[in-house]
């Protein structure tokens, strides 16, 4: 590797890149990405490697590729396990706010069916962080 391969518009694909790409463009899916998101995002790329690095790559992978072709990518590369998570954390991102506009679900629709899972698969994690991130019984 040489010492400016990491300004090349070439960013390979990798499960992290997939992960944090797909939380940017959901995050991003209503015209503006908040502190809250950022936080969110960092955190979760903080446990998996180095969260400004990923952060950096992904956005760069997503101005090279389109959504229609980073999906079509990612379907590819992804485990089944990954497709998983990564839509649990697209779930989480889409609900955190308490108001999924249709905008959000029509993209996180658009994850779901290229990564080949059904609704009736998806439905019970769209449930448990629906209730996870219900908090109005605790307010006063």
């Amino acid at each position: 590797m040489g010492f400016f391969d990491k300004f090349s518009s070439n960013t390979e694909l990798t499960p992290a890149i997939a992960l944090a790409t797909s939380m940017i463009y959901m995050m991003s899916s209503d015209g503006e990405i908040d502190d809250e998101e950022i936080n969110y995002l960092a955190v979760k790329l903080y446990a998996i490697g180095d969260a400004e690095e990923l952060m950096q790559l992904s956005q760069k992978y997503s101005k090279k590729q389109d959504l229609e072709a980073f999906l079509k990518e990612a379907n590819e590369k992804l485990t089944e396990d990954q497709k998983y998570t990564i839509l649990a954390n697209l779930i989480d991102i889409l609900l955190a706010d308490g108001d999924a506009d249709e905008d959000e679900q029509n993209l996180f629709f658009s994850f779901v069916e290229a990564f080949g899972i059904s609704q009736d698969d998806i439905q019970p994690y769209i449930d448990i962080i629906s209730v996870k991130n219900d908090l109005a019984s605790f307010v006063e």
